[in-house]
C-alpha cells in the first residue's frame, strides 16, 4: 500500500511539474502544439496555445469577425459573413494552397460566446472542399492579467484533397504557431 501512496504522490508531482513547465513555455512566448489521434479518422485533431499580448476583447474582434478573416488570418484568400443571428454565423472561407493543389472552400456554421471569463467560438461544417471541418477558438485572461490573453485553438479539418496526411500534419504543425504570431502582431497597440 505505501509503494501505491508513493506513486501516486510521484505522479501528482509530474502534473505539476508539467503544468509549471507549460506556464514558463507560453510566457516564454511558444506556441505548443499537441494531436490527439481520432478514431476513424487519418488526421488527428490538433490544438495550440499561445499567449497574445492584448486584451481577450481585442483577440475577440477578429476571431468574430469571419467577414474579414481575408485581411486578419494567413492563408486565407477569401472570407464573408453568409448570415448572423443573434450568437450563431454562417462563413464562408478559402484557404489557399500551394499552386499544384486547388483551394479549400468550406462554410461553417459557428456559435459565439461573448466573455468574460471566456470568449469562444465553435463551427462546424455545413458545407464544401472538407470531409470534417470543426473546431474552436477559446479566449480567456491569463490569471488575473487584464491585457494578456491565453488563447487556444482546436480543429480538426479533413480536406477532400489528395495532399499527403504527412503534409498535411506537417502544415498544421507549422501554420498554426504562425497564426499565432499574425495574431500578435495585428493585436498591438
Amino acid at each position: 500500500m505505501r509503494w501505491l501512496i508513493l506513486v501516486l504522490e510521484l505522479c501528482a508531482a509530474m502534473v505539476v511539474l508539467a503544468d509549471a513547465d507549460r506556464e514558463t513555455r507560453l510566457e516564454n512566448g511558444e506556441v505548443t502544439v499537441t494531436m490527439r489521434t481520432i478514431a476513424g479518422s487519418n488526421l488527428p485533431e490538433v490544438t495550440a496555445r499561445g499567449l497574445i499580448e492584448a486584451p481577450p476583447e481585442r483577440v475577440w474582434a477578429i476571431i468574430q469577425d469571419c467577414g474579414n478573416f481575408k485581411k486578419t488570418m494567413p492563408h486565407i484568400t477569401r472570407s464573408r459573413e453568409l448570415s448572423r443571428q443573434g450568437q450563431s454565423v454562417v462563413c464562408e472561407v478559402e484557404i489557399g494552397l500551394p499552386a499544384a493543389f486547388s483551394n479549400l472552400v468550406g462554410v461553417t456554421a459557428a456559435v459565439l460566446v461573448v466573455g468574460p471569463p471566456e470568449w469562444s467560438r465553435t463551427w462546424h461544417l455545413l458545407r464544401g472542399d472538407y470531409e470534417v471541418n470543426e473546431g474552436r477558438w477559446t479566449l480567456t485572461r491569463y490569471g488575473d492579467d487584464r491585457e494578456r490573453t491565453l488563447a487556444v485553438y482546436r480543429v480538426h479539418a479533413v480536406p477532400k484533397t489528395a495532399l499527403p496526411d504527412a503534409l498535411l500534419r506537417y502544415e498544421q504543425r507549422t501554420a498554426l504557431p504562425q497564426l499565432f504570431n499574425h495574431l500578435r502582431q495585428i493585436t498591438k497597440d
